[in-house]
């Protein structure tokens, strides 16, 4: 494997259709095709942002930047700064006035629903929050430029937030993955429009999941459980069986499809369940019982071949308040033969962008 630096401070944040890849750098978004700039667009960013932006420490202390991206289409994405929703036209060069999400709110991963019987196309997230009291929670769709409607409410006192909604041609329905605790980590199934949402497993940390796939023989995810056993399963979508399929150093969070094979990155960070945030996340000598090692570990396969690990890098010495250990990669199928990934408070690269050629 070749691993080159593309950019300092530069996250890759999505795929368009067209093969462009959209990436972002000091306030501005930028257009790729081919492994090179063709435009940048500046994106309205906060004062704090203005000021301390071009700090790495800062930005990663602050969490400046664009969180999570998804194509719209050819030439359009939503973008999430803090807990805003913006959109991009490529072709203009312009950017939304934005959307806000609300209190606390924002996405983890948003999910592009195309095809399901009973369901609107669109582009959907579920509500992200701490949430320890387990307030309702949504599911929102894209209706139109900055503006979102609510198409499903867990109730209050059902979950503690919402990882990801995943779209499944095969059996033609949504699954959904919440966490993170107890009763909370579960996979519900969506059928009829949301019509009917029923849980169809739960209260153990391997239902606990963030990166998932839908394939013909059943769900493909990893596991988000920094104090328990991490692996990536395969899950029997009819009788709900998992079985493991790799194990791995460390929970989950992030994750991308690069051709025909399934990347998944494990974390470095600490036990999760401590009440305080402080405490939760200044302290950085005690890892979850989960993780394994001080490497944030790349891996890379599919069910058929398997799956190897393919890179790693030592977290830095900071806490975990400075985020953690990770490796962050553009939404949409990677189809080019290059995956590109951003190293986040790792000693080595630290907020650079990665390619990774085979």
């Amino acid at each position: 494997m070749d691993v080159s630096v593309i950019g300092k401070c530069t996250t890759p944040l999505c795929f368009l259709a067209d093969g462009s890849l959209l990436c972002y750098h000091q306030r501005k978004v930028i257009v790729m095709r081919d492994g090179n700039k063709v435009k940048s667009i500046s994106m309205p960013v906060s004062i704090l942002e203005r000021l301390f932006g071009w700090n790495r420490l800062a930005s990663r202390l602050m969490r400046f930047g664009v969180r999570t991206a998804e194509a719209i289409d050819d030439n359009h994405a939503v973008l999430c700064v803090g807990h805003k929703l913006y959109e991009i036209d490529v072709e203009k060069g312009k950017v939304s006035d934005g959307w806000f999400c609300g209190n606390g709110i924002r996405p983890l991963i948003m999910s592009h629903i195309n095809g399901i019987k009973s369901f609107e196309d669109g582009v959907y997230f579920g509500g992200y929050m701490v949430n320890r009291e387990k307030n309702p929670i949504s599911v929102y769709r894209r209706v139109g430029v900055d503006q979102w409607e609510v198409v499903f409410t867990f109730p209050e006192g059902e979950i503690n937030h919402i990882h990801n909604v995943v779209q499944d041609k095969y059996r033609q329905c949504l699954w959904i993955f919440t966490g993170d605790f107890d009763e909370s980590a579960a996979i519900w199934k969506a059928t009829e429009g949301f019509a009917k949402v029923e849980r169809v497993v739960c209260n153990n940390q391997k239902y606990r999941g963030c990166v998932v796939y839908a394939l013909p023989e059943g769900l493909l995810y990893a596991t988000d459980a920094p104090y328990a056993e991490n692996y990536i399963y395969m899950m029997n979508p009819e009788t709900f069986d998992v079985q493991s399929i790799c194990p791995l150093h460390g929970s989950c969070i992030y994750g991308c499809q690069w051709n025909d094979e399934y990347v998944f990155s494990s974390t470095v960070e600490g036990d999760g369940r401590t009440a305080g945030c402080i405490r939760l996340f200044y302290n950085n000598k005690r890892r979850g019982a989960g993780i394994k090692d001080d490497y944030a570990h790349l891996y890379s396969g599919n069910p058929k071949d398997g799956f190897r690990e393919i890179y790693k890098e030592k977290k830095d010495r900071l806490s975990f308040l400075f985020q953690f250990a990770v490796f962050k990669f553009p939404s949409g199928q990677n189809k080019t033969d290059v995956l590109y990934f951003q190293p986040m408070a790792t000693r080595e690269n630290d907020m650079r962008m990665m390619a990774l050629k085979k």
